[in-house]
């Protein structure tokens, strides 16, 4: 689909605005209560048999957030809370942790100090208790089935709304958004009415708990079209998203460079220059945006140009393969280490939009040249990166076929298991 004029932010536009959502939810849900310092309740001669069970309450870590800080955050002083991070080190490494990451903590259920932590990490669980000695670890493998499950809805206002709605997470909204951000514009491409399918893996624990795993296909409509895409692990190892030819949901360049407002021009041949008022061919797209908009490269290559260039301004070029090579000027500033002779790729940050050269007000001026000349970028049809072949294209038939089956199956359900 080409793009169109109008308000419009681009798929990574979209997955901050999904990200900003989620975690404004996570700060409203995360629990804050005031605790006290741990002490073993065992030492007190209190007979355990009479201690109600702890409380488990689940919070998750927060951007830029550490173990320490959640650990302080629910009481603990931080010698105590550096003594439960050294007990579970050699079982997970805090600095590995990232936002999103989701711990039980285990909270005496009057006084709401921490007892304990539990975090499941590769299908098993790893529990730290507070003992008489200090922190102890136990970490034991978690009786669990994998499952199938298949969510499908329409969309009545947006992806977002009507995919929490049918029960899809966040993070599988998210997913959904990088996977299609070649084919569609999460914003502007979707009628109301437009039908999305989704086959993914769940994990489903003993005690009860579930937990998402991966998105093994999905179907969406907009736009009067439908995109298909099925994960595929091949010969080597190697697991992406293929359509159902075969070849991979990936392309060569992205849709557009940034997320933007609105394209103030397109690629004209006769529109009139907006300074010096002549008839002048506009090889280019024009994307208007707010100074200081984050740019990255529509595609992988070696940056050849990074520096003033006359009406330009401040002007990045990036030489692509099988002859393409893509402008991008007008930057207030060029991204931090691009430089002539670096080697990017698809979605680095290159610069910032503003108004540098000739300029009439903040905006990106994007050209697309193949061989020297240049070319409409809106009416490109950007090629995939990867076609399965011999074998691995066999495999990839069968296994489609089978997913595919599960996507149009309005039957089809999570699949049940007894332990």
């Amino acid at each position: 689909m080409l793009a169109r004029q109008g308000i419009r932010f681009g798929a990574r536009g979209w997955r901050r605005l999904v990200f900003t959502v989620g975690f404004c939810a996570a700060l409203l849900l995360t629990p804050k209560l005031v605790t006290h310092p741990t002490d073993d309740l065992r030492s007190s001669g209190t007979d355990p048999s009479l201690i109600s069970p702890p409380q488990s309450v689940l919070v998750t870590l927060r951007r830029g957030e550490t173990l320490m800080a959640i650990l302080t955050r629910f009481g603990l002083e931080r010698a105590e809370a550096h003594a439960m991070i050294e007990t579970v080190r050699p079982f997970v490494n805090p600095r590995r942790l990232r936002a999103g990451d989701r711990f039980h903590l285990l909270l005496h259920p009057e006084e709401k100090r921490i007892q304990g932590l539990e975090y499941t990490i590769d299908r098993s669980l790893l529990r730290v208790i507070s003992t008489a000695e200090g922190w102890a670890v136990e970490h034991s493998p978690i009786l669990f089935v994998q499952e199938t499950r298949v969510v499908r809805g329409n969309i009545v206002e947006n992806l977002y709304v009507s995919g929490t709605q049918a029960g899809l997470s966040p993070a599988q909204i998210l997913e959904l958004a990088a996977i299609f951000e070649f084919d569609i514009d999460f914003f502007s491409d979707f009628q109301r009415g437009d039908e999305f399918s989704l086959v993914f893996e769940q994990i489903r624990y003993e005690d009860g708990r579930t937990e998402a795993g991966k998105l093994l296909a999905a179907m969406i409509e907009a736009g009067g079209e439908v995109f298909r895409a099925f994960y595929f692990v091949d010969r080597e190892g190697r697991g992406s998203y293929y359509g159902t030819d075969g070849r991979s949901v990936r392309r060569a360049f992205l849709r557009a460079p940034l997320s933007y407002r609105r394209i103030s021009s397109t690629y004209n041949l006769n529109r009139r220059h907006p300074i010096f008022r002549t008839l002048r061919p506009h090889r280019a797209i024009d994307y208007a945006a707010p100074a200081g908009t984050p740019v990255v490269a529509v595609g992988s290559g070696r940056v050849v140009f990074a520096g003033w260039r006359g009406g330009y301004g401040k002007l990045v070029e990036i030489r692509h393969v099988n002859g393409y090579a893509t402008r991008y000027a007008h930057f207030s500033r060029i991204a931090p280490g691009i430089r002539r002779g670096k080697q990017v790729t698809q979605d680095d940050v290159v610069g910032y939009v503003g108004e540098t050269g000739h300029a009439t007000g903040p905006h990106l001026h994007f050209e697309m040249l193949l061989r020297g000349e240049k070319i409409n970028f809106l009416a490109l049809r950007i090629p995939r990166t990867e076609q399965l072949k011999g074998n691995d294209l066999q495999r990839f038939v069968k296994l489609h076929d089978e997913r595919l089956a599960l996507l149009q199956n309005k039957q089809a359900d999570v699949a049940k298991a007894d332990f």
